[in-house]
């Protein structure tokens, strides 16, 4: 008995030790392999500014993160594809990136109805989706769910917000014109709420809704100014806003009528547009690169700048894509960490309630709809003293409560959702 212990037990022994060493490696492995997060977007077209402003707020999150050591050792890295703005485009690019590259999260999209598609993937695959563009208030209104979540403003906010600023306004009778679509729709009738709360005597006189993709608005430019309006609403997107002010401009539109419209306070407009960036018309921004003008905002214009100059595409002036795509990745990448895992459920468990710093102030992702909480700044915009371009003054943020659905009204709208 005693030799069979003498020639078993150091057998045994050997055994154990060797199926550690193999139970061993496949761990140690894992807990190296890269994080990874698929980004899908417009990255071709006439979005393409904008989308890549908005990579490069999530590559340089990233690159902070991964400096840091990421999570345990384990570094970020980022897949893209390119949608073309085709809502079919982005469901096949989220099925690849999840079934077949086996994705951590997914992020991105500037194209709310691509969003609402590959929403109802994620949803059925329970992977986590951070929407850094899209706007209409659907994604995390009446068909959000638990794994979705936002780091701009919804098209209802920005709507609501609009509407509450043009009601300060003495202008009784409106004209409405914007994207045939998703967004567009979505945004008007918010700002009609926002409007309607401030003003409930203004009426709208008129609508003109071009199709996604229109080139020549001069029909429901001439239908518009027979109207005669107080003032007009542009409910577009962005792939509209260079084309439609362009021509709008040539028409005569700005110095005739009072125009409201979200976006074109954003430090690509007037850079791009140039002669054609109206002065004198009314705008909202969920960011600007000069306000506030506090150290956290230099700090970031400063650090954003150094990125780009060491992509070979300095940009001294920080868009709103670029800041909404750099919040998203800072919030999901503090989730993170805060979860001290990448398992889905303790991600979005660590993110709901989440504040983070940023250069417009603190930040929240909400938890009862996954939909970021961060100001909207409207004004005048106006040539100033001392900027390169027009920008905005008499600068104001929309009180939160003022425009921002509750709570109790998301789940009213979600009410029958299985």
């Amino acid at each position: 008995m005693r030799i069979s212990r003498k020639v078993f037990c150091p057998s045994l022994v050997a055994v154990f030790l060797l199926g550690s060493i193999v139970l061993a490696v496949p761990q140690a492995s894992r807990s190296e392999a890269p994080i990874k997060i698929g980004i899908i977007d417009s990255y071709t077209g006439s979005t393409a500014l904008i989308t890549r402003n908005a990579l490069y707020g999530w590559e340089l999150a990233v690159e902070e993160f991964n400096a840091k050591g990421g999570l345990n050792g384990r570094k970020v890295e980022i897949i893209t594809r390119d949608d073309k703005f085709k809502a079919d485009e982005a469901l096949a690019h989220a099925r690849e990136l999840v079934l077949k590259e086996n994705v951590d999260f997914l992020g991105g999209m500037f194209n709310s109805a691509a969003v609402l598609g590959v929403s109802e993937f994620v949803r059925t695959k329970k992977k986590l989706y951070m929407v850094h563009l899209a706007y209409s208030h659907r994604i995390t209104g009446e068909m959000g769910h638990r794994y979705i979540f936002r780091s701009c403003q919804s098209s209802e906010v920005f709507g609501r917000a609009n509407g509450y600023f043009a009601g300060t306004k003495p202008f009784k009778n409106w004209y409405i014109i914007g994207d045939d679509y998703e967004y567009g729709h979505s945004v008007a009738d918010n700002f009609l709420k926002g409007l309607k709360k401030r003003n409930p005597g203004a009426v709208v006189i008129g609508e003109g809704w071009p199709k996604v993709g229109e080139t020549d608005y001069t029909p429901y430019l001439s239908s518009m100014m027979a109207k005669k309006p107080d003032a007009v609403y542009g409910a577009w997107g962005g792939s509209a806003i260079i084309p439609f002010t362009k021509q709008a401009k040539m028409f005569g539109l700005f110095e005739k009528i009072p125009y409201f419209s979200s976006f074109l306070a954003d430090s690509i407009f007037p850079r791009v547009l140039k002669e054609s960036y109206p002065v004198g018309v009314y705008s909202g921004c969920n960011y600007l690169w000069y306000h506030p003008a506090n150290q956290a905002n230099k700090d970031f214009v400063k650090k954003y700048l150094e990125y780009t100059t060491k992509k070979g595409n300095p940009e001294p002036y920080v868009s709103e894509s670029a800041f909404t795509g750099y919040t998203g990745a800072k919030l999901l990448l503090e989730a993170i960490l805060k979860a001290k895992t990448t398992k889905t459920e303790d991600v979005i468990n660590a993110l709901e309630g989440l504040t983070v710093q940023s250069a417009s102030g603190p930040v929240t992702m909400r938890a009862c709809d996954h939909q970021v909480m961060s100001p909207v700044f409207m004004g005048e915009i106006a040539n100033l003293p001392g900027y390169p371009f027009p920008v905005m003054k008499d600068i104001f943020a929309a009180p939160v409560d003022e425009v921002v659905p509750s709570c109790e009204e998301v789940a009213e709208a979600r009410k029958g959702r299985k």
